[in-house]
């Protein structure tokens, strides 16, 4: 009896909202949710409830936004309009001037310039999937409360002084799969977002690692650049930052101490790059809370002992898909990796000689490191080649 009661409610509030019948063809839903996107309508309806919080016009040909078309919405605090074919003009002045708006979506839409016409105290702003191509000192100039921007998928390629400045409270900034250079940058670019944390690089044609990002970020994302070479001190004026990912780029050397300084790293990420150096002592020096570090997919061919022991916290590591053939005994030793706990090895041409046995060994005093030992298959010698380590036993790995 209780459940029919509750659907009976539900289904009674997509009919009327606080004695509002919900606007044909929208679908509402409490508390407060409108969905008309996708509905076919080419003008925003006239009469939303009063009451409505989070609107949904977008995937409709409606080409326009009138001033009057939300006066009494007081309390509309979400509006999403992606994949609307708005454009320069398609927004009158002040029709988003809304005591409660915060957050809007103009994703997918056809706006080549960040619109005049956003909410003064716009939180939340998304434009992905969008037909940007140059970001302009005074694109934010009006919204100094922005929080959360959303550019990515964009075709950005250059950024004019001055832009960022006005987001002195902007803590998240995507602006990948853009067609962002070194070039693209100019100098002391986010000097004034002292406020912000993150910031996603994906996907551009960056060469280098951006300078002058503020000391506190903590989260930086620039997979699938062009950056080749990390260099020393890379990292150091960025103490908090936390994450740092590369992956599917074309990262070939690691520089000693490019890491120092990133005490509070917890993960390091650098999978299907290049890698061909060699990593030593010093490469990983700082990095004493990464807590995962991927470095499957590389092209990595010899590791010095002791290159792991300043990852005193590392838990998993991946070093699946390199070049590897050998490894020296102390490479994992456990009382630098205490609290090593996956590890991944398979793919690389293991010489499974006299000098390796120490290695399967391991999967046998600690069952659970070694991961994947069915796909961890041996290059030579004869006798074991083609062969994997769960059917071999440590006294097959022997020297002739």
């Amino acid at each position: 009896m209780t459940r029919f009661l509750i659907t009976c409610v539900t289904v009674l509030w997509t009919v009327t909202v606080q004695g509002q019948m919900c606007p044909s063809p929208c679908y509402c839903r409490p508390p407060g949710q409108v969905f008309c996107n996708g509905t076919g309508i080419s003008k925003i309806p006239g009469n939303i409830p009063i009451d409505t919080r989070i609107l949904y016009i977008g995937d409709n040909p409606i080409h326009q936004i009138k001033r009057n078309s939300f006066t009494k919405l007081i309390n509309l605090t979400a509006l999403d309009a992606s994949g609307a074919p708005l454009k320069e003009g398609s927004i009158e002045a002040g029709a988003l001037d809304l005591p409660s708006l915060a957050d809007v979506d103009l994703s997918r839409t056809d706006y080549t310039t960040i619109p005049k016409e956003l909410p003064k105290k716009l939180v939340t702003y998304r434009m992905y999937y969008g037909k940007l191509k140059t970001l302009q000192t005074d694109s934010f100039v009006s919204y100094p409360m922005i929080v959360y921007l959303d550019l990515s998928n964009n075709n950005i390629f250059k950024i004019q002084p001055g832009t960022f400045d006005p987001l002195i409270n902007l803590t998240t900034l995507y602006i990948g799969f853009n067609k962002l250079t070194d070039a693209s940058f100019p100098p002391k670019v986010f000097s004034k977002c002292r406020s912000i944390q993150s910031i996603d690089f994906r996907f551009n044609q960056m060469q280098s690692v951006l300078r002058d990002i503020p000391v506190g970020i903590q989260h930086l994302c620039y997979v699938g650049n062009q950056i080749k070479t990390l260099h020393s001190y890379a990292f150091k004026d960025y103490p908090d930052l936390q994450t740092l990912a590369f992956w599917q780029g074309a990262v070939e050397t690691i520089e000693d101490n490019a890491f120092f300084g990133l005490e509070q790293l917890t993960l390091l990420d650098f999978m299907q790059d290049h890698i061909k150096s060699t990593l030593t002592n010093n490469t990983f020096i700082g990095l004493s809370h990464v807590d995962t570090l991927y470095l499957d997919l590389n092209n990595i061919s010899k590791i010095e002992l002791g290159a792991f022991y300043p990852l005193k916290n590392v838990g998993s590591l991946w070093l699946q898909s390199n070049m590897l053939t050998t490894l020296n005994p102390g490479a994992l030793d456990s009382k630098y990796l205490t609290k090593l706990n996956s590890l991944f090895i398979d793919s690389n041409p293991w010489y499974c000689d006299c000098n390796l046995r120490w290695l399967r060994e391991k999967m046998d005093t600690s069952p659970n490191l070694i991961q994947d030992p069915h796909l961890i298959v041996c290059s030579g010698p004869p006798a074991v080649g083609g062969k994997a380590w769960d059917v071999l036993k440590p006294t097959d790995f022997v020297c002739n």
